[in-house]
């Protein structure tokens, strides 16, 4: 039991940057990161958006958390703050100890999960919006009722 958790611990905290693959894998693998990451840029929008609708969700919070800490960049193609391109979120994480097959494979879970997270905001919003516009509906019908003139 001690042994495993040792193991678990030395993997978690490695910040080994292993390079050594098909340098062609990796950039596919950074191809799904940067979409991942533009996915997360267009949701911290839409968390404006739920927040100026005084919409609060927790699942939603938790499931970005969670991401958040999930999410890792690609060996070889980390970041710089140096950049002329600044991107509004980017990564801090430490390089989990994956081939360069398990990086394409875990890039690719991570935008599976990113766009999920972001379908289910505009499903969010999109609910809001049709009570909205069933609210309105409602007040046109009692408009209609309602002579303007009697009332």
């Amino acid at each position: 039991m001690l042994a495993g958790a040792f193991a678990l611990s030395v993997v978690s905290c490695s910040q080994q940057k292993d390079q050594d693959g098909d340098p062609a894998i990796y950039a596919e693998a950074n191809e799904i990161h940067q979409s991942s990451l533009d996915i997360r840029e267009e949701i911290l929008e839409l968390e404006k958006t739920l927040k100026e609708n005084g919409i609060e969700n927790d699942d939603i919070k938790d499931l970005l958390k969670a991401w958040d800490k999930d999410i890792i960049e690609v060996p070889g193609h980390e970041h710089s703050h140096d950049d002329e391109h600044q991107r509004d979120y980017h990564v801090h994480n430490p390089m989990k100890p994956f081939s360069d097959a398990e990086h394409l494979e875990y890039q690719k879970i991570m935008y599976e999960e990113i766009v999920e997270i972001k379908n289910k905001i505009h499903e969010i919003l999109l609910e809001k919006s049709n009570k909205e516009e069933e609210q309105e509906g409602d007040r046109d019908v009692i408009d209609e009722v309602t002579d303007p003139e009697e009332a």
